[in-house]
């Protein structure tokens, strides 16, 4: 590797991990994956909290198709995926201007693999997409994965289920592609031969595939450094893996865990908190070890816990889950004993938003309660409410510069003051 070469990669790798860890305004500006950094938190202290159909709405905008992924942010562009037809032939990359909503410009490709036919059981354009210093990297359930500049020029694309087989299962594909330095990662998982791919952002080739039993999962996966060690986790069906970022060796696997098919992991320096839709399976494992950790590792089991689709949210020596029926659970971080439940309006699709001094539920049907974390019991500070059409819910968000870009399957929508 030259001088030069050296050099790019520094500034490059800077450049990630600034916007990884939010350590500067400039950089925490974008809001480059799903969960923003991988964490659900901002550090921007003047976001809104009272906001309604008729006040703090800045602007609204239909998109080209229906998704469910959540929007991503690069300095002053806002993109959003989206796939359309009734086979989901079409696929759709909307880039819009931050401050107005303005379509900057638009991207219309066509479908590796369809479907027979569109039904509310099936992933419609739910992988999160990846934005950096180069453009935007977006990945279909139809297999396509492609990366574009800021101007929309296709830098270069792929077809997974051409070179590695077709995906199967009866609900599509969920997993959401992970942004780590100069790559991208993705977990595909699924009843055929599944797999967790490293590609090379700068041409999209693969620096290493990792084969997986086949499991059925729509989690995404958590980047991490623990000791100076880069690593990927995964919590799927069945089991908790981690894996070197360097050569997608498998490091180590805990597997007494059930139904941790949706919501993603969270982490600390020193723990990571998996999610599921059973009770006794939201857990905690200490960071370390190698091979089956499964007897040595586990730190505490959540008793009356489950999981939806939401994510758990690590906030001030706490964890935060959703169940399927919008009931909030807080655990201690330190134990797993609860310390209080809540009842939200609706269910919860959105991962929970830490910002400062305020926790932000974004609920399904449109309706956002936002409390002041305690361990003795939740303070609602307010409850806001937009319109959401019967056939539609939040699905996720983007943060910038104190305003929140709440997504719908149909539309995006900035709030602030």
């Amino acid at each position: 590797m030259t001088i030069p070469q050296q050099c790019k990669k520094i500034a490059y790798c800077s450049v990630f991990y600034i916007a990884l860890s939010g350590i500067c305004l400039a950089q925490s500006a974008n809001w480059s994956g799903f969960r923003g950094n991988g964490h659900s938190k901002t550090d921007w202290d003047k976001l809104p909290h009272e906001w309604s159909d008729e006040k703090g709405i800045l602007w609204k905008q239909q998109l080209s198709g229906f998704g469910q992924s959540s929007p991503v942010i690069w300095g002053k562009n806002v993109y959003v995926t989206s796939t359309g037809g009734i086979n989901k032939e079409s696929l759709f990359i909307d880039c819009l201007e931050l401050a107005t909503g303005r379509l900057l410009w638009k991207k219309s490709i066509s479908a590796t693999e369809t479907v027979k036919e569109v039904t509310k059981m099936i992933s419609q354009g739910a992988p999160t997409p990846v934005a950096g210093p180069n453009g935007i990297y977006v990945f279909f359930e139809s297999g396509d994965l492609l990366a574009f500049d800021h101007n929309g020029k296709q830098r270069w694309s792929r077809k997974l289920t051409k070179e590695f087989g077709q995906f199967k299962g009866g609900h599509g594909v969920g997993s959401s592609l992970l942004g780590v330095p100069e790559g991208l990662v993705l977990l595909i998982d699924h009843d055929g031969p599944s797999y967790l791919l490293c590609v090379d952002r700068l041409n999209g080739k693969t620096r290493w595939k990792s084969p997986r039993e086949p499991r059925v999962s729509w989690t995404t996966p958590l980047y991490l450094k623990h000791q100076d060690k880069e690593q990927i986790i995964i919590s799927s069906n069945g089991i908790i893996e981690a894996y070197q970022l360097s050569s997608g060796k498998r490091i180590w696997w805990f597997d007494d865990i059930q139904k941790n098919t949706v919501a993603s992991p969270s982490s600390t320096q020193d723990l990571v908190i998996a999610a599921s839709s059973y009770p006794k399976q939201n857990l905690a494992i200490r960071l370390g070890g190698e091979g089956n950790i499964t007897d040595t590792h586990l730190k505490w089991r959540a008793k009356s816990v489950t999981s939806s689709f939401a994510s758990p949210l690590i906030h001030n020596k706490m964890v935060y889950f959703i169940n399927r029926a919008g009931t909030l659970q807080a655990q201690k971080l330190r134990d797993g004993t609860q310390c209080w439940e809540h009842k939200l309006p609706d269910g919860c699709w959105a991962s929970p938003l830490a910002a400062k001094d305020r926790i932000y539920f974004f609920c399904k049907n449109g309706e956002t309660v936002v409390i002041e974390p305690s361990e003795t019991k939740p303070k609602v500070i307010a409850k806001n409410k937009i319109t959401v059409a019967e056939d539609d819910v939040v699905y996720g968000y983007a943060v910038s510069e104190n305003k929140f870009f709440l997504r719908t399957g149909k539309a995006i929508t900035c709030i602030g003051q």
